[in-house]
């Protein structure tokens, strides 16, 4: 299962990375930019898992179980929840930074080619 979640980051990566080499449609570059940050949430996720683990805060402990049994067991790791949940909100605001960029220069050359808007440049 796991391994499956790594060979998709892997895809989701080299989706992005072909959509950012080969298109000069700036919406497109942008849209494989959000895969490859996509692709990152996932590797980040797939590392924190730990098959049959528990949440590492509860308020009442599975039947069988005690407290103490289980901050000492499997505990799965919170942090690069924590961390993918922080990126997920910078990579939105950078997206929204660049798709105002694309909409700005559509506005000013006409266009959202990139080979074009390269040619325009005095």
């Amino acid at each position: 299962m796991i391994e499956v979640n790594y060979l998709a980051a892997v895809a989701l990566l080299c989706i992005g990375l072909y959509a950012v080499l080969t298109r000069r449609n700036l919406i497109k570059v942008v849209m494989g930019l959000s895969l490859i940050e996509a692709s990152t949430y996932l590797l980040l996720l797939s590392f924190g898992y730990r098959a049959h683990s528990t949440a590492p805060v509860l308020v009442n402990p599975p039947a069988g179980q005690t407290p103490e049994r289980l901050a000492a067991g499997n505990v799965a790791d919170p942090m690069l929840q924590n961390v993918c949940l922080t990126a997920i909100v910078i990579g939105v605001a950078v997206t929204g930074v660049f798709l105002a960029v694309t909409v700005r220069l559509a506005q000013h050359y006409g266009t959202i080619d990139a080979d074009d808007i390269r040619d325009m440049r005095g």
